[in-house]
C-alpha cells in the first residue's frame, strides 16, 4: 500500500478537503445508461467527500464480479466526460471543471503507475482532463483486473492518486490550494453489467493524508459502497370494467429484487400508443405494489404506460458486514444506492364499444 500512494505528487494537481480534526466521510455512487442487465452502454461515478475532510491520498474504486471491462480502447480515444467542483482556498471561490476522459497510453505512465496502483504497465489509463479557464489539470485514473487478495473487493479496479491541498504548492502541493468536492465521471463502452441482478456493491477505499504533513495516513483508510441495482421491475396491469367504463391499473416496482415503497409512479394513457400524455399518479405501498383507476372518457380502446424515477439516496443497511479492519481501519462510512429512470412498456388495454340503447 506504501508503493501504491507514495507518489501522488506526480498523479494530479486536483485534491480534497482536510481538516485538522476531521472524522473522515465520503460517498460513492454508480449508475448505468440504460439501468439493464447485460446491456449498459456507459457507466457514471460519482464521488462526493465533505469540505471538512482530511485530504485524500488515494482512492480505490473495485468494480464487482460478473462485470465485462472492455479496456481496447486506442490511445488518444475519447471514452466520456468528466465534470466537478473543486473550491480554490487561494482565490476563496468555488470553481467548476469539466472536460472529456481520454485513453492514454499506459507505458508513457510506467513510473506513474507503479507508484499509484502498484502496477508497471496498467490495463488502462483514462485521463480525466479537467479544465479551468484557459488550464487543463490531467488526473489519471489507472485501470486494473485485481489479483490475490484484492479479489475479495472486486475484479477490477480504479486507482486515482491526490495532491494535498495544505500542503504549500512549492512542495507538492495543490495549485491555488484546489480542493474538489464532487466529481462524477462517465466512461462509455468500458463496463457490460452482469447477467443476473441483485444490489451489485462497488466497494471504494480511501486513503487521506496526515494532516499538514504530506504524507499519507494509512491507518485511516476508510470504506464506502456504491450499490447497483438491478434488475429494474416497474410492472403494468391494466383491466377494464364495463360496467362502470373505469380502468384499472396495478403493478409493483422493485430494484435488485428488492420493493420500492413510497415512490411516486406517474401514469400516462392516450388513444395511441404514440399519443400518450401524462393523466395522473399513485404511490407504492411498503411491499412495493401500486393501484389506481379511473373513467375512459371517451370510452374507446386505450394505450397505457407508467414510469418513475429515484435519485442517488443513502442505503441504511449497506454498512452491513464492513471490510476488515486490516483493508479499512476507518470502517464503512456510507452506502448509497444509485438513482434510476424507468418506464414500462406501453400496454393496450381494449375496450369494446358501447351496447346501443
Amino acid at each position: 500500500m506504501k508503493r501504491v500512494i507514495a507518489g501522488l505528487a506526480l498523479a494530479a494537481g486536483l485534491v480534497l478537503a482536510q481538516g485538522a480534526f476531521a472524522a473522515n466521510t465520503g460517498a460513492i455512487s454508480v449508475s448505468h445508461d440504460p439501468m439493464v442487465l447485460s446491456g449498459s452502454k456507459s457507466t457514471t461515478i460519482h464521488v462526493t467527500l465533505p469540505q471538512a475532510d482530511d485530504a485524500i491520498a488515494a482512492i480505490n474504486i473495485y468494480a464487482p464480479s460478473g462485470y465485462a471491462a472492455n479496456l481496447s480502447q486506442a490511445p488518444g480515444t475519447t471514452i466520456g466526460t468528466v465534470d466537478a467542483t473543486a473550491f480554490s482556498h487561494t482565490a476563496g471561490i468555488p470553481v467548476p471543471l469539466s472536460g472529456n476522459v481520454v485513453v492514454a497510453n499506459p507505458a508513457s505512465f510506467a513510473q506513474q503507475s507503479a507508484q499509484c496502483a502498484g502496477v508497471p504497465a496498467s490495463a488502462a489509463v483514462w485521463l480525466l482532463n479537467l479544465a479551468i479557464q484557459s488550464q487543463t489539470i490531467q488526473v489519471p485514473a489507472y485501470v486494473n483486473p485485481t489479483a490475490g487478495a484484492e479479489q475479495a473487493l472486486g475484479a477490477e479496479k480504479i486507482s486515482v492518486c491526490l495532491t494535498p491541498w495544505d500542503v504549500p504548492e512549492a512542495l507538492g502541493g495543490a495549485p491555488q490550494g484546489a480542493q474538489v468536492l464532487d466529481v462524477r465521471f462517465t466512461v462509455n463502452g468500458v463496463f457490460t453489467t452482469p447477467a443476473s441482478g441483485s444490489l451489485l456493491r462497488w466497494d471504494t477505499l480511501f486513503t487521506p493524508y496526515t494532516p499538514g504533513t504530506g504524507k499519507p495516513n494509512l491507518a485511516g483508510t476508510f470504506e464506502a459502497r456504491a450499490f447497483v441495482p438491478l434488475p429494474l421491475v416497474l410492472g403494468l396491469h391494466p383491466t377494464y370494467v364495463p360496467k362502470t367504463n373505469t380502468f384499472r391499473l396495478n403493478g409493483t416496482v422493485t430494484e435488485g429484487g428488492l420493493p420500492v415503497p413510497n415512490l411516486t409512479v406517474h401514469v400516462s394513457r392516450g388513444i395511441a400508443p404514440a399519443r400518450l400524455t401524462q393523466q395522473s399518479s399513485t404511490r407504492t405501498g411498503s411491499n412495493g405494489a401500486y393501484r389506481t383507476a379511473g373513467h375512459l372518457k371517451p370510452r374507446r380502446t386505450t394505450y397505457f404506460r407508467v414510469n418513475a424515477s429515484m435519485p442517488e439516496h443513502a442505503f441504511a443497511a449497506g454498512c452491513q458486514s464492513p471490510a476488515p479492519p486490516t483493508v479499512a481501519p476507518g470502517g464503512c462510512v456510507s452506502a448509497t444506492l444509485s438513482g434510476w429512470t424507468v418506464k414500462s412498456p406501453v400496454l393496450k388495454l381494449k375496450v369494446p364499444k358501447a351496447p346501443k340503447k
